[in-house]
């Protein structure tokens, strides 16, 4: 949103700015609207403070210029651009070779090849330059973060399959926010300090994990525009990152300089928000999935843990972050889950704890599960596992096979499991969970229904008044799913353990 002094100056920049895109890249789509302050009726301040005294309302023209955005956009759906009249062979360009022939010149000399070089490295450089300052600021000389635009070297060097993370993350109320401000100059304020905000969230996310456990760390930023972040990282690597940019949001809108930039928006909307919150998706899939659907699967969870925000107890966690999931074995992810299958013969059973919030201390609260406590159970499980003797290992890697077979077929199936274990495993589980998960509820009667939450095998077990039954959440369904895809080593600090 830009205001100049004169009308004519506007027409001339919106002409020249439009041309510049489209040269450079010629297939996005570019919409640009107009108004000038006098098409806006003035609003009155008070006749007793400021009698005669008028004012030009920012918020209106900001919805205005909107409106005729969207006017513009419905008109061009009405359009479409034929590139050919029957079925022929298409180039690697995605256009019919009959088009490809008429620009033979251009692709024999090059040109059009280093145009689209030109444009995309101009773009990256764009892209990757604050996240370049900030990292340097914060790492001058070890290099632990290092950006990279292949995908190729996320790839193991052994014949490990390779999978990488995908970050998807959005902020939460922005649009509520950025409406209660009035003046443009309050606008572009608020606009600079989130812009601020989520790129020193990202590089500092990115650098405190790679000094925590001393490694190299890759990255490629695919979208860093204001509140809205995208980033490719190793698998093992992308759900703390994402959880650990949501938790660097809070800290640095708490911080003195932030809040006086914000204090006005956020305390305009509803729910008493202090700072920051934003919600993220992560897709893990393997390095040869096709990245655009990757993209949009991890966008997916982050609209899926937004949903998670708005359906809490009460609307109690208005400002909160919460975070999603999901993990993709194969190279198509059409399939139905097992899960959705069997959802309608076992309403009352749930395989999921996920979404989970982020900026919450308590294992449950009101029917919502901690990451941190998700976190810290998973590190646990992996000390407990990684023993150097097997014969001292606290929990077996058999019986935990054993729970994934088990995990669908029924609580009575899944129980008695547990009830037949004779190595232990399955005390350590059930302890574990308890531990993590209901140390507000430790009192419960596991043998009576009184109480909300109670714990058994590694399961929490709530009361259904309505309906007067138990429902069943596995709480070891994601934990078992997603240790794999979790950096196992304790964290260092300095080099040191």
């Amino acid at each position: 949103m830009l205001r100049f002094n004169e009308e004519e100056q506007a027409k001339q920049f919106s002409r020249a700015y439009s041309l510049e895109v489209l040269r450079d890249y010629p297939d996005i789509e570019l919409y640009i609207s107009k108004m000038t302050e006098q098409e806006l009726p003035e609003e009155r301040f008070s006749e007793e403070k400021f009698p005669g005294v008028t004012k030009k309302n920012m918020k209106a023209i900001r919805q205005m210029l909107n409106h005729r955005a969207d006017l513009l956009k419905d008109k061009r759906r009405a359009m479409f651009r034929r590139w050919s009249y029957g079925v022929e062979k298409i180039g690697e360009s995605g256009k019919p070779m009959d088009w490809l022939n008429k620009h033979e010149n251009e692709f024999e000399s090059g040109a059009i090849a280093k145009k689209n070089d030109q444009s995309l490295h101009k773009a990256r450089h764009f892209l990757f330059g604050r996240l370049e300052e900030r990292l340097k600021a914060l790492d001058a000389n070890h290099n632990l973060v290092q950006i990279t635009t292949e995908l190729a070297s996320y790839k193991a060097q052994n014949d490990q399959k390779s999978y990488i993370g995908i970050i998807a993350l959005d902020g939460n109320r922005m649009g509520e926010m950025f409406h209660r401000l009035d003046s443009i100059e309050d606008m572009k304020e608020f606009s600079d300090e989130i812009e601020r905000i989520y790129s020193d969230a990202v590089a500092g996310a990115l650098y405190h994990y790679a000094v925590r456990h001393n490694k190299t760390l890759q990255v490629t930023p695919v979208l860093m525009s204001g509140d809205d972040i995208c980033l490719v990282t190793q698998a093992e690597d992308a759900l703390d990152i994402a959880a650990d940019i949501l938790k660097q949001l809070q800290g640095l809108s708490l911080e003195e300089k932030a809040k006086n930039v914000l204090e006005k928006a956020m305390n305009a909307v509803s729910g008493q928000q202090s700072y920051l919150t934003a919600c993220a998706g992560v897709a893990i899939v393997k390095v040869t999935y096709p990245f655009f659907d990757a993209i949009k699967m991890a966008e997916k969870l982050c609209h899926q843990a937004k949903e998670a925000l708005h359906r809490s107890a009460e609307n109690k966690a208005v400002a909160a972050s919460f975070i999603d999931w999901d993990i993709v074995q194969g190279q198509v992810s059409a399939q139905t889950a097992y899960e959705k299958r069997v959802a309608r013969a076992r309403i009352h059973e749930k395989y999921r704890i996920r979404p989970l919030r982020v900026d919450q201390d308590a294992g449950i609260d009101h029917g919502v599960y901690s990451y941190h406590a998700f976190r810290d159970l998973v590190t646990e499980l992996h000390s407990m596992m990684n023993k150097q003797n097997s014969n001292e290992q606290d929990v077996s890697s058999s019986f935990l096979e054993k729970i994934k077979k088990q995990l669908y077929s029924g609580w009575e199936s899944y129980s008695l499991l547990f009830e037949l274990d004779q190595t232990g495993s399955g005390d350590k589980l059930s302890q574990l969970v308890k531990k993590h998960f209901a140390q507000d509820h430790q009192s419960v009667d596991m043998d009576s229904d009184i109480g909300r939450i109670r714990t058994k095998y590694g399961a929490i077990i709530e009361r259904n008044a309505r309906d007067n039954c138990d429902e069943y959440r596995y709480v070891l369904n994601d934990v078992l799913e997603t240790m794999a895809f979790i950096y196992g080593k304790e964290a260092v600090v300095h080099g040191k353990q």
